[in-house]
């Protein structure tokens, strides 16, 4: 990639046609930043070290690279639903995320690996090829006994952000905090830690988001590079957990300034095609609901946007909800691609690319969809365009990679860590009884209920999740069990519209019915709680979006698994139940690598291998 080629662009074009840097804001930033490597500093300096080189006792044909991509908040039925738009803005051609299904390996009954299906236990499954209640990272949130809370699961106070040097001199809120994000929390190592051990070090891995969560869990111990996305500074960042110091090639991609952000938000289709594009059903509410977050952008669509200077923090962070963002990765993972090597048997720069004796492995996770699905709805024309832009920057990589690497030398995965549920506003336009909740004030009568009966609390610590978590200290002190107040909470929770019931842990771990062996597939008793609450099919309980996931139900199990490139078969199709943690080893199994016992899913590398090993 060639930086010049992103210095001479019109800011007022559409968003889908701004080129590559400057989807990344960077103002100097002064005081307390960790050090950068120097200019000298080779791309690969900050790499984790290396064990001795390992030589196979067989040497197999791979691929030179595995792309695992990502795709937050992605329905198995979401390229059904907007193939018909697809396929116009591409000239009725099948481009970037179709093209890779129609060329390669569809899994048609695709889920999720367990249940809550959430951002971080969705990555994790893909990336570790564990279930949740292998691998531990049971939500976004996890519950800290020690503060009796729920906090990030990436968050790590041990750890500190790595910036690039020269940030938002004038912005407190891009300081370096003292403490970051990592891996900390999982159980068990990923694919990336898998290929590199199987490699002897040779496999090198960069994991590359907009959400920490989403390159965290994908990168875990021996990643090459982990890199998020910085809305308080509008750059790449990483932290100490993953290297001492960022590659020089990251400070300069960031260093690539611009003066303002873009000034609007225009569609791919007129808007009017757009409503004739969403299905029928839905027509009615596409554009009727709007989140708070339509503060940032204004009513209506496409949008005009104020406030255009990149100074702003409200520029920073609204840039991960257009088309731009997505655009942004590819440019920085087109980078990492050049400047770490990646699929190259020489590190060395300027060396001829040859093939690698071990595949090497990039991962992408793609979250403006999320970020875009919770704040206008699946139902939205914001969204459709959102992944219309999404397939074009796919489809640019896919193209990228094919000419650097060869088109048979990579191996693409495509997937999703978890679906989402349609607005209550559209499921009530359907006639059917939908709604929404607010999860502090189920917690506060839960709460009331169990003071009214025994006394002061706090007896519930947390809702988290939708899972209760008790405060072990006032149940040990008034002598109360989990059990017995369980029981009391149950006939409560039936007095709740929209609410179906109560798990408990031992429902959970007995697992009576298909539902709740999702759950118990998704539940660590180190980290879940008590008990879940469940809810009836359409209502949600929070009610800060318009739309959410997080259930067992199929909008939000329900996921694509594709496999296409590299020794895989063409327009093929598995019709067996497969799930997120069968991904990691079947990658394994497919370039020859052993699949880790820590492993709960399994290989689907027989069925899709184009030719016999």
């Amino acid at each position: 990639m060639n930086f010049s080629d992103r210095t001479s662009m019109n800011l007022s074009i559409r968003i889908s046609c701004l080129p590559a840097a400057a989807f990344f804001l960077t103002i100097p930033l002064p005081g307390k930043v960790l050090a950068s490597a120097p200019a000298a500093t080779p791309a690969s300096a900050a790499s984790p070290k290396s064990p001795s080189k390992k030589t196979p006792q067989k040497k197999e044909k791979r691929p030179r690279l595995v792309l695992l991509i990502t795709i937050d908040q992605m329905r198995a039925d979401t390229l059904e639903r907007y193939t018909p738009a697809l396929k116009k803005t591409s000239g009725g051609k099948s481009e970037g995320l179709l093209s890779l299904k129609e060329n390669g390996t569809l899994f048609t009954l695709g889920y999720t690996a367990g249940t809550p299906t959430v951002t971080a236990a969705g990555h994790a499954s893909l990336c570790t090829g564990a279930n949740p209640a292998k691998h531990g990272v049971v939500g976004n949130e996890v519950f800290d006994s020690k503060t009796q809370r729920g906090v990030h699961s990436t968050a790590d106070d041990t750890v500190s952000d790595l910036l690039t040097p020269g940030l938002l001199p004038d912005d407190p809120l891009s300081r370096v905090k003292e403490s970051s994000s990592s891996a900390r929390r999982l159980k068990t190592p990923t694919l990336a830690d898998a290929l590199f051990e199987w490699s002897g070090g040779a496999s090198k891995t960069v994991a590359i988001s907009l959400k920490d969560r989403g390159s965290v869990y994908c990168g875990g111990k021996n990643a090459a590079g982990v890199y998020w996305y910085d809305y308080k500074s509008g750059s790449m960042m990483s932290s100490t957990a993953f290297t001492s110091a960022l590659p020089q090639w990251v400070n300069t991609f960031n260093a690539q300034r611009r003066t303002q952000f873009q000034t609007s938000w225009e569609p791919l289709l007129p808007t009017d095609q757009m409503k004739e594009l969403l299905p029928s059903d839905e027509k009615r509410k596409a554009f009727a609901v709007r989140s708070a977050l339509s503060q940032w952008f204004g009513q209506g669509f496409p949008y005009a946007f104020k406030n255009e200077d990149g100074k702003t923090l409200v520029a920073r962070q609204r840039f991960q909800y257009t088309p731009a963002a997505s655009n942004g990765l590819v440019d920085f993972a087109l980078e990492a691609v050049g400047q770490e090597r990646l699929g190259c048997a020489s590190r060395k720069a300027n060396t001829p690319c040859q093939s690698p004796e071990f595949p090497d492995l990039l991962t992408i996770s793609f979250s403006t969809p999320d970020l875009v699905g919770h704040a206008f709805g699946p139902e939205s024309p914001e969204l459709m365009d959102i992944y219309l832009n999404l397939n074009r920057s796919v489809e640019r990589l896919k193209n990228k990679l094919h000419k650097r690497l060869g088109e048979q030398n990579i191996l693409f995965v495509y997937s999703s860590d978890h679906g989402v549920q349609p607005m209550p506003e559209v499921i009530q336009s359907r006639g059917a009884v939908a709604g929404r909740m607010v999860s502090k004030d189920i917690k506060a009568s839960l709460e009331k209920v169990l003071a009214d009966k025994w006394g002061e609390g706090p007896w519930i610590a947390d809702l988290v999740t939708g899972e209760i978590h008790f405060s072990k200290e006032t149940f040990v002190k008034n002598k109360k069990s989990s059990a017995e107040a369980l029981a009391l909470l149950k006939d409560t929770l039936k007095s709740f519209k929209g609410v179906r019931g109560l798990l408990t842990r031992e429902d959970i771990m007995q697992a009576t019915s298909a539902e709740i062996e999702h759950y118990k597939r998704g539940h660590d008793p180190e980290r879940s709680g008590e008990a879940v609450i469940l809810l009836e099919k359409g209502w949600l309980l929070d009610s800060r979006n318009a739309a959410s996931h997080g259930t067992a139900f199929d909008d939000d199990t329900r996921i694509p698994i594709v496999f296409s490139g590299w020794n895989v078969r063409p327009g093929f199709e598995i019709k067996d139940t497969a799930r997120a943690d069968d991904v990691a080893p079947t990658i394994l199994e497919l370039v020859g690598a052993k699949v880790t016992t820590q492993m709960t899913g399994r290989s689907f590398a027989p069925r899709l291998r184009r030719t016999a090993r």
